[in-house]
Order: structure tokens, then C-alpha cells, then sequence
């Protein structure tokens, strides 16, 4: 268990490390050094007013003059040794979900100052991570000098008057830091920046009393780039990408931390504070949030001093501009149980402006060439968490999936129709006369705008949350479609407005009580009520789930799948439509119980672990009861049945590859048989997606615990997806058969793999050897007058006996067909403050 620190604790650290830094900078006011220090300079310093004779002064925060005639970004830097925050973002996206270089992108806020040396400046980001918590002057010294720095530029002087100097920062402002590595990191070809065709622009650069903000447009050349990056790019081969620069002032003090509580999902910021005593962590955690102060203290309801204010992009279109306007104010309902009013103001952004000036928090829209998450990142104060800039960026296509999913559930046969004459709608047991496909794709929009703003507010993900109703949109949501008399019930298919955890978070979170037992009374008073937050390895964890039992939305869920494949086909079409659109679909109906798959397949061996702290009478960890686990996995060994696995010939007879000269969709299945749809292919896949996570080492190593051996043991799981396949009576048709072979090769597999890797435990490694020796054994008196048959069992003998006289060979085996994408494309957020959603 992590203990919590107090406020004033914290408060009293960040004190005494503002003192060590000043303890061990240079003096505040240095003398002005003549450039001759630096071997080859001038003796003589040129005078500021000279070198900016007939240029403009960009006054503000950080006043900048622009050299035209020599290309040159010139900083006048009179504060030194004075702490500033330093950050750069992505202003323009590179379109595609191969790397993540997205429009909007934030990066961290430093806490740096200018130091002067000799005919050069400094940039120098100090150390907040590591710091000291004890006013003592050597005992700070250590721990600064024990932990390093880092200079970010080295600014040459230009010129000089008094305090006052010019530095050149175009060389820092156009050099790279982050593109190159971006693309080495997705492995996204050999790239490599051209300085020449790179330079500053200035329709969005300005110096501000707050904040001064620089773009520059970068250019990166690669002579083999991969044909999905090539493919956005104009020339194939070149990319420019617009990088925004922020120097910030520092907040005004006032702000109040407030300690991480496990119980709550706040998204949390971590320091070390290595001068604590040895009965207490060193690590220490708080939550970020925006400061939010009230009027009226005294008022039960009271106007903010400041609001949280965000902006609109301008470009978001119409009828999805006011289903995110609305979806993000939502969150003025928590606020107002907080205890504040118009909390959250949301504006059109000016023209001209750009999210990546701190001065504009907001909501984003982003085009790729794919779909791919939604963002909700911010920029922080990294003293002391305090939240200063966010950005939720949407991504456009969501709407795109949304449709897809509603197009699949259409019954066939329809006649082409606008939103406005739509056909008769009796297939749907919806109680709402006017749900259509425009009014579920707004839906899933509002729900995802309140969920992006969420994480720009400071709250984590709760995927626990559909186990008490609409908890919160801070849960991965998939549409709830259930199935009553034969009809799908979309009523209830997107939360109308945020959840109970959310009003309980932001009342923990941004209330006017600092007191540690009132807070404390707040999270008992909600989990009392069943509202919980509970630790990420628990199985309520699953994300696009609904109901208060996950396993039982893997029943839903291949129900609502058996009625959408019953409609599929080229009936569903508009008039012109093509038919080759059929295959961008029907991953999204084959596989429309995946995350149902997901969900159920966490409850076998699987534990119920709780965020508890000592003295809250919450039981940290439980095991999933056997009743539980057993109908978990009945639903899940249903799923690989032959007639589950099947698909109609109506329906592969119309998922025919792209038209020629026309882009492949990801989003289509891979196939085995190359341009002809495979369905033993799309059944592998899906066979894989049930089979494969439940014999991943740690579940099995779980399953192995004496603990656990009572509710269904490893073993047992063993003999049931062995018996499920390898045992089961013979099918009735060929087709069927197939499709059995298919689920009784993917469980083969997935013994022999895990039997050979070296992460298996011990436990784990020889329950799957026993078990394929007892199949080794079954299958050498199995005959078959059938050739595939006979072959398929032939086969499987084989490489048992291959794997146990040469183990090694099982590493040179080829990958499987990976599945068409489930969640968004492209890659999560990778730092904890960019939370993602689909």
C-alpha cells in the first residue's frame, strides 16, 4: 500500500527545493562578458540597440526581434536565472496512424532558465523529479548534485546592453528533437532532416505578457519511406511538419496541491523527495488539476474566480461541432455538485490561433488517413502539477465507425434514403421514435468529447465503470445493443451525461475541502454506494463493456453478432454503393462480440483487486468464484464452435478485394488465399482471439497457485479447450469439420507455444507438456478415411513429436494472420499525461 502525503508536506518540499535551486545557481545579476571569451570571437560585443536598429520588437514575456535579412530569430533575454516553463508541440500532423505525429500533439512543460556564460546563453531545464524536501542548505546541495540536469540550447550572444542581451535561437528553434526520434522509434524508414528547406513562420508566433509562442516549419527527407507514410505525402519522399515553441511564464502562487488518493482516478504527478525519513516512501504522488478557486467561499454554489476556459477548433463541421460543445459541458454538472457554477466556459478559438499557444486550451479535430485514437493531453507545471494548458483531440473518424456499425445492423433489402425520409424502422425495439444513424453517431461523439475533456482535467480512465450503469464516461464505451423479441434495442446505446464516478471524482478532486477526512468521507460515501475505481489487473476492468456482469455481455454480444450476420450483405447497400465497401465492414460483424471475448476471458483465473487503503474495510484481492470462471469459459468455448465460426455463402460471395488502382483497407481481413476472401482464415483469426490469452504465461502461472487451484486450476482449463476441440463428436458436414480443424490446429499451437517459452513457469511448462503427451497419445489412434482429415491428424502428430525431440524448432514457426483492428489504429498515448480513447 503507498502512503499519502500530506498538502502541507508537499508544500514544504517544493519550498525547500526553489530553495536549493537558488541556493545553487549563479548570482542573479551577472556581469557582461566580452565575446572574447569564446576562442575566435570578437573582442567587442555589438550594442543591442545597434543590431536591432530597423528591426520590430515582438514585446512580451520573452521579447523577439526577426532578422529578415539574415534569417535570424533574435531573443532579448533580461531575466536571468529566473525559472520559466519551456515546451514544443506538434502544430502540423503527418496524417497517418504509422507513427504518432499527430496535429495538436503537447509535449511536456520544463522548468528551465537562462544562464549566462561567457559570449553564450544557456537554456538549462533543471531537475524537479528528484528533489529535496528539508530547508537545509547541504543536505539539498547533495541531493541537487546527485541527480543531473539538462542544457537544452547553447545561445550565442549577438549583442549586449547592460543586463540586456540578444542571442540568435534559430539554430535551437529549427533543430529537431522530436520528429527524428518519433520515426526511429515506429520504425517508419530512414529519415533526415534538411535544415535548408526548414525556417520560422510567423503567422502564429507572437510575444504575449504571458507567454511568448515560436513556429517553425521543419522538413525531413527519406529516399524509402514506407508506402503508407508515402502515401499522404506529396512527393513520396518529402515531409514538412510545423513545430510550435512555448516559453511560459510560471503561475502566480496560491495554487493547492492536493495528495494522490489510490481510491480516485486522478491522473497523478510523481516526485522523490530523498531527503525523507526512512519510515516514509520517497516516492510521492499528487493529483494534476487546474486551479479553480471560488468567489464566495462561503456560498454552497459559487462562480469561479477563474473558469476553466476551452475553445472550439474551428474547423469541427456542423451537426459534430454541437454534439462535442454539448458532450464537453456536461461536465458542469460535476462541477456544480463540487460546488462551483459555469466552472467550464467553451468558446468558438479565434481565427488564426493555434491549440499549441498556452493561451489556448480546447477541443481539436484531426484528420488521418485511418482511424486512430482521441487524445485528451495537457501541459502542467511540473513543481507542483497544477494543470495550465489542454487539448482533447478528436479523431474525425470515429463517426466513420459508427456508421459501420449502424449500417450493419440494417435489415437487407432497404431502398436508398436520406436521414430525412428513412425507411420504416420496426427493426429496431428502440423506444425512441427518432434514433437514426445521424443521432447514434452524435451520441457516440458527445460521449467521446466529455471523455477526452475528462483526461484534459486530470482524471484516468475507469473501465470498471459499466458494472454500476453509465458510471462514467471515463469508461471505454461500446454502443450497449441489446437484443429484446428480436429486434436490437439501441435506446440506451450512449451515456446522455457523465456518470456517477465522474460527479464523485470532480467533488473529491476540485472541492473546496482540503481537509484529509473530508476527502476521505467523500470516496467512502461513494464506494458505499457501489461507485468504485479498482486497480487496472481487475476483471471489471474491461473496456467496451456494459452491465453489472462482464461475462454475461459476452452472451449480449454474440446474440446481437448472430442477428447482424443474419442482415449482412450487399441488401444493406445504397444504390452505386460498392460492394467491395462490404469487406471494411465486416470485421466489425464477424467480430462484433471481440470485446465480449476480452471480457469474459479476464474472469478466469482472475482476481478481484481493489485500490485499498488501511482502515477503509475494502478486501484487497479475491479470487473470481468458480461459478463465475466456468460460465466464462462455457461462453467462450461456444464461441470456437464450428456453427459459430461459420460464415453464410451468401456472405463471402459478395468480400471481394478493392478495385483495382484503389488503396487497401486495413480494416478488411487478411487472407491466407490472397485477394479471395478465406474463411477458415477469418475463423483462425477469431478462434485465436478466444484461444490464445487464455493460455498467456501469467494467466497460467495464476491458474497453477494453490490459492486458486479450488475455482478451476490450469489444468482443468487444459482438458476443457482440449476436450471443446480435440474430443468433441464428429461434425455433421464437411464444412463444419473444417472449421473444426481450424479451432483444434489454434489450440495445438497455442500448447506448443506455450509449452516452449521460456517465461512459462515451472508449474505452467509441465502441465502443457503432460497435456500434449496425453493428446500425442489420442492422436496415434485416431484414423481417418477422409484425406484432409487424415492429413490434419497426421500433421498435428508430427509436429507434437517435432516439438519434444527439438524444442527449438517451435521459435522458427511463421506468425498467425493478426486480427483486423478492434480498438482505434495506431498507438495509445505513451506518457501517462496523454490518455487516449477510442
Amino acid at each position: 500500500m503507498r502512503r499519502v502525503l500530506a498538502s502541507s508536506a508537499v508544500v514544504a518540499c517544493l519550498a525547500a527545493s526553489s530553495s536549493l535551486i537558488a541556493q545553487a545557481a549563479p548570482s542573479d545579476r551577472p556581469a557582461p562578458m566580452p565575446a572574447s571569451a569564446e576562442h575566435g570571437a570578437p573582442d567587442r560585443t555589438v550594442a543591442l540597440s545597434d543590431r536591432v536598429k530597423d528591426l520590430a520588437r515582438h514585446d512580451g514575456f520573452l521579447p523577439y526581434y526577426w532578422d529578415a535579412r539574415h534569417g535570424a530569430l533574435l531573443l532579448e533575454i533580461a531575466r536571468w536565472n529566473d525559472d520559466f516553463l519551456y515546451g514544443s508541440g506538434l502544430a502540423g500532423g503527418a496524417g497517418t496512424i504509422s507513427v504518432s505525429l499527430d496535429r495538436g500533439e503537447l509535449g511536456d512543460l520544463a522548468l528551465c532558465r537562462f544562464e549566462r556564460v561567457g559570449p553564450r546563453v544557456l537554456l538549462h531545464q533543471r531537475q524537479v523529479t528528484h528533489r529535496s524536501g528539508v530547508s537545509d542548505a547541504e543536505r539539498s546541495r547533495v541531493v541537487a548534485e546527485s541527480f543531473p540536469s539538462a542544457v537544452l540550447a547553447s545561445l550565442p550572444v549577438v549583442a549586449e546592453d547592460g543586463d540586456r542581451v540578444l542571442v540568435d535561437a534559430t539554430a535551437f528553434l529549427l533543430g529537431d528533437t522530436q520528429i527524428l526520434p518519433q520515426l526511429k522509434q515506429a520504425k517508419a524508414g530512414d529519415w533526415r532532416q534538411d535544415v535548408s528547406r526548414s525556417a520560422l513562420t510567423f503567422d502564429r508566433s507572437g510575444a504575449f505578457p504571458r507567454n511568448t509562442e515560436l513556429e517553425v516549419i521543419e522538413t525531413f527527407v527519406s529516399d524509402n519511406a514506407p508506402r503508407d507514410i508515402a502515401a499522404v505525402l506529396p512527393d513520396h519522399r518529402t515531409m514538412s511538419l510545423r513545430i510550435h515553441h512555448t516559453f511560459l511564464r510560471l503561475p502566480e502562487p496560491g495554487y493547492t496541491l492536493r495528495a494522490l488518493d489510490p481510491r480516485i482516478g486522478f491522473i497523478p504527478e510523481r516526485y522523490v523527495d530523498h531527503t525523507a525519513p526512512y519510515t516514509e516512501p520517497i516516492e510521492k504522488f499528487f493529483a494534476i488539476r487546474w486551479r479553480l478557486i471560488p468567489k464566495d467561499p462561503a456560498a454552497a454554489l459559487s462562480d469561479p474566480v477563474e473558469p476553466i476556459v476551452y475553445y472550439l477548433d474551428r474547423g469541427i463541421p456542423e451537426p459534430e461541432r454541437q454534439a462535442i460543445r454539448e458532450g464537453a459541458l456536461w461536465w458542469n454538472h460535476a462541477f456544480e455538485e463540487a460546488g462551483f457554477r459555469n466552472a467550464f466556459v467553451l468558446k468558438d478559438l479565434p481565427e488564426g490561433a493555434t491549440f499549441l499557444d498556452a493561451r489556448y486550451s480546447g477541443i481539436e479535430w484531426i484528420n488521418r488517413m485511418d482511424r486512430g485514437w482521441s487524445v485528451g493531453g495537457t501541459q502542467t507545471d511540473p513543481r507542483t502539477g497544477e494543470i495550465l494548458h489542454g487539448v482533447a483531440r478528436i479523431d474525425s473518424h470515429r463517426r466513420r465507425t459508427t456508421s459501420r456499425i449502424w449500417n450493419n445492423m440494417l435489415p437487407p433489402l432497404r431502398e436508398a434514403c436520406t436521414a430525412a425520409d428513412a425507411p420504416e424502422a420496426g427493426w429496431i425495439a428502440a423506444t425512441d421514435p427518432g434514433l437514426d444513424e445521424q443521432s447514434l453517431v452524435l451520441q457516440r461523439l458527445a460521449y467521446l468529447s466529455a471523455h477526452e475533456v475528462g483526461h484534459t482535467i486530470g482524471l484516468m480512465h475507469n473501465w470498471a465503470a459499466t458494472t454500476f450503469g453509465w458510471g462514467s464516461v471515463m469508461d471505454y464505451l461500446a454502443p450497449n445493443v441489446q437484443l429484446r423479441d428480436g429486434k436490437l434495442d439501441l435506446s440506451d446505446a450512449y451515456p446522455k451525461d457523465i456518470g456517477s464516478y465522474d460527479r464523485l471524482v470532480i467533488r473529491w478532486g476540485y472541492g473546496a475541502a482540503d481537509d484529509p477526512a473530508e476527502l476521505d468521507r467523500i470516496v467512502r460515501e461513494g464506494y458505499a454506494k457501489g461507485i468504485v475505481y479498482p486497480l487496472d489487473a481487475d476483471p471489471r476492468w474491461a473496456e467496451y463493456d456494459w452491465g453489472k456482469d462482464p461475462v454475461e455481455w459476452l452472451a449480449t454480444t454474440s446474440a446481437v453478432r448472430r442477428l447482424i450476420l443474419d442482415r449482412f450483405g450487399v441488401g444493406q447497400l445504397k444504390p452505386g454503393e460498392w460492394v467491395a465497401s462490404l469487406q471494411q465492414r465486416f470485421n466489425l460483424a464477424y467480430l462484433y462480440h471481440r470485446f465480449g471475448i476480452q471480457a469474459a476471458q479476464q474472469f478466469i483465473g482472475g482476481q478481484y483487486q481493489t485500490n485499498a487503503v488501511a482502515g477503509d474495510g475494502q478486501k484487497p484481492v479475491a479470487w473470481v468464484p468458480a461459478d463465475r470462471q466456468r460460465r466464462a469459459l462455457d461462453l467462450l468455448l461456444a464461441a470456437i464452435e464450428p456453427a459459430n465460426l461459420d460464415i453464410p455463402d451468401r456472405i463471402v460471395a459478395v468480400l471481394v478485394a478493392a478495385p483495382s488502382g484503389t488503396r487497401d483497407s486495413p480494416e478488411r481481413f487478411a487472407s491466407e488465399a490472397g485477394d479471395t476472401f478465406s474463411p477458415l482464415t477469418a475463423a483462425r483469426v477469431l478462434v485465436g482471439l478466444v484461444v490464445d490469452p487464455l493460455v498467456e504465461p501469467d494467466r497460467a502461472a495464476r491458474m497453477t497457485l494453490a490459492s486458486s487451484r479450488n475455482e478451476l486450476g490450469f489444468d482443468g482449463l487444459l482438458a476443457r479447450l482440449t476436450s471443446a476441440t480435440w474430443s468433441a463428436p464428429a461434425d455433421r458436414t464437411p464444412r463444419l469439420a473444417a472449421l473444426r480443424r481450424v479451432a483444434q490446429r489454434r489450440v495445438l499451437d497455442a500448447l506448443l507455444d506455450l509449452a516452449s517459452r521460456t517465461d512459462s513457469s515451472p508449474e505452467v511448462h509441465a502441465l502443457a507438456t503432460d497435456r500434449l503427451r496425453a493428446l500425442e497419445r489420442e492422436l496415434k489412434s485416431r484414423h481417418s478415411a477422409e484425406a484432409a482429415i487424415e492429413a490434419h491428424l497426421r500433421q498435428a502428430e508430427r509436429d507434437i513429436a517435432e516439438f519434444f525431440e527439438e524444442p527449438e524448432t517451435r521459435k522458427a514457426r511463421p506468425k498467425a494472420v493478426p486480427a483486423p483492428p478492434g480498438r482505434p489504429i495506431g498507438a495509445g498515448a505513451a506518457r501517462v499525461r496523454a490518455a487516449a480513447a477510442p
